[in-house]
């Protein structure tokens, strides 16, 4: 904050910021005042939102018992070229209109940074991005931010830097003046910056103890979750596809920090996190109904906002019946499954956003969900098989790394009252498995078997001379892609780290060969 004064010239700068995408830019609110007609201009590309902050900033300023100064007021929010976008710009042009018009001292801590929307009775409500923005400004070397009050629980894990959030503008006004902060908005100590979750592992509502029989089910689920395998069910209905779907959080292993810090970022950038919540502790869970654009799937808006591909970061992003998603809205996830993030290009610039996800899917092996059940006769076409199953093409099919063929229950298994395995029993054999591979993968930018580059297998797996010659000859009948060569030998070694072995015997290279025959896709 910064204050010129000069003969026939009042002007009070307001450090503040914006943000595109995931990408921050420090933004100066300079307010100047002169004798003339009232009017209020603001300059500097503002989209809508921002337009409307002087109807707000007038009314708040009003209620809250200060004047709106009846001048000639020139608003330039700097530099002029960067597009402004939202209403975080209320409490600067606020807070600078009340200097200028020396209705409080003038502000002069440079180092400070200012963010809110006001309320019509002055109420400082609160606005989205406000984690991203601090992290970023913290790094350009501000030391405070003046927040609302909603953000605080968001705002105070940026290490670093003294984050005071306040409910109103007179509270704020009464802190410039006196440099006391009300007790009743005493900030929390951020979190310490650690490897390890920011709390202990919850305990999820859905198990898989639920459900019943399945267990070769619940063996692949097992398998995908220790290293991070991208998995497709097929099955008539009413099998466990969605129910095993669904349970897949309760066996993953819990956000650590920075991961967690990355999920809050989008989330807050997107408008979608719960203010009194903080730091997003659990994996995400996005499923999305089939009826989603491309849009949706991948963020929209003449500034994207995160879609539910990055919205599914470091969680699960579970498609259910895939083949009556549109077919362009699938194409979508092959740049994401294969490069972990997704970019989109707008005429003015690219936005690129952080999608490393778990990818889960369900279909039925034909339209009418019975084709190939042992009791229930198939009533479709073989068009309409070919049909349905053609809305899911060849190169996307390839990016899955697991296809499970999910029997329907038997009666028996359904009526049982003895032990099945439940989620905490299959979450310590996926623990176990990861922390394998967090030691091989130490001095790696990845932590899991699902995210090893192909460059990189060779110097990571070993094969004995009998599984070499069973892969080559699988490669031949099952007509293996490179991609598929690749994702096979990563299934491979997960089966192994769960056995605790450290080579990849033949055993292991045919389990993992059984999750790419997908014998209900080839009739």
């Amino acid at each position: 904050m910064k204050t010129l004064v000069k003969e026939g010239f009042f002007l009070q700068i307001i450090q503040s910021c914006c943000i595109e995408g995931l990408e921050v830019y420090p933004i100066n609110v300079e307010v100047d005042m002169e004798n003339g007609l009232p009017v209020v201009m603001i300059a500097g590309l503002p989209n809508a939102a921002v337009k409307e902050s002087k109807d707000r900033v007038r009314s708040a300023l009003k209620n809250t018992g200060y004047d709106f100064p009846l001048k000639r007021i020139t608003i330039n929010l700097s530099p002029g070229y960067t597009r402004k976008d939202g209403t975080h710009f209320d409490l600067p042009i606020a807070l600078g209109l009340l200097a200028v018009s020396s209705q409080i001292p003038p502000l002069d801590n440079e180092q400070t940074l200012c963010l809110g929307e006001l309320s019509l009775d002055g109420r400082i409500n609160g606005v989205r991005g406000v984690l991203p923005m601090l992290l970023e400004m913290r790094k350009q070397g501000y030391r405070r931010a003046l927040i609302p009050g909603d953000n605080l629980e968001e705002g105070a894990y940026v290490e670093g830097m003294e984050v005071l959030g306040f409910e109103d503008l007179q509270s704020l006004i009464a802190y410039l003046e006196s440099g006391v902060l009300p007790k009743a908005r005493c900030f929390p100590q951020p979190l310490e910056k650690t490897g390890t979750s920011p709390e202990a592992p919850f305990q999820e509502a859905l198990d898989y103890r639920d459900l019943k029989g399945q267990e070769s089910l619940k063996r692949a689920v097992e398998i995908a979750a220790g290293g991070y395998h991208n998995l497709l069910f097929i099955g008539p209905p009413g099998s466990g596809k969605s129910m095993a779907a669904k349970r897949l959080p309760s066996i993953l292993p819990p956000l650590n920090y920075d991961e967690a810090m990355e999920v809050t970022k989008l989330y807050s950038i997107s408008g979608k996190l719960d203010f009194r919540a903080g730091l997003i502790k659990k994996r995400p869970f996005r499923s999305p109904h089939s009826s989603s654009t491309v849009a949706s799937l991948s963020g929209g808006g003449l500034i994207p906002m995160p879609g539910e591909i990055s919205l599914a970061h470091h969680g699960i992003l579970f498609l259910d019946e895939l083949p009556e998603f549109d077919k362009g809205a699938l194409e979508i996830l092959r740049q994401p499954l294969e490069d972990r993030k997704i970019t989109l290009s707008r005429s003015h610039r690219s936005f690129t956003y952080p999608s490393n996800f778990l990818f889960a899917a369900a279909m039925n092996p034909c339209p009418c969900g019975y084709y190939g059940d042992p009791v229930k006769n198939c009533s479709c076409s073989p068009r309409d098989i070919h049909r349905y199953r053609h809305k899911i093409s060849g190169p996307l099919l390839d990016r899955v790394d697991m296809i499970i063929e999910v029997p329907r229950g038997e009666y028996q298994d359904l009526k049982s009252h003895g032990p099945s395995r439940d989620s905490k029993t299959m979450a310590k054999q996926v623990g176990k498995a990861r922390r394998v591979q967090e030691i091989r993968y130490r001095d790696q930018p990845f932590k899991v078997n699902g995210l090893l580059p192909a460059s990189l297998q060779n110097q990571v797996f070993t094969l004995s001379k009998e599984a070499e010659d069973l892969l080559e000859e699988a490669f031949d009948k099952f007509q293996l892609t490179a991609r598929g060569y690749h994702k096979v030998l990563k299934v491979s070694r997960t089966i192994a780290d769960l056995d605790a072995s450290s080579a990849i015997s033949p055993q292991h290279i045919l389990e993992a060969l059984q999750y790419r025959s997908g014998s209900l896709l080839n009739p």
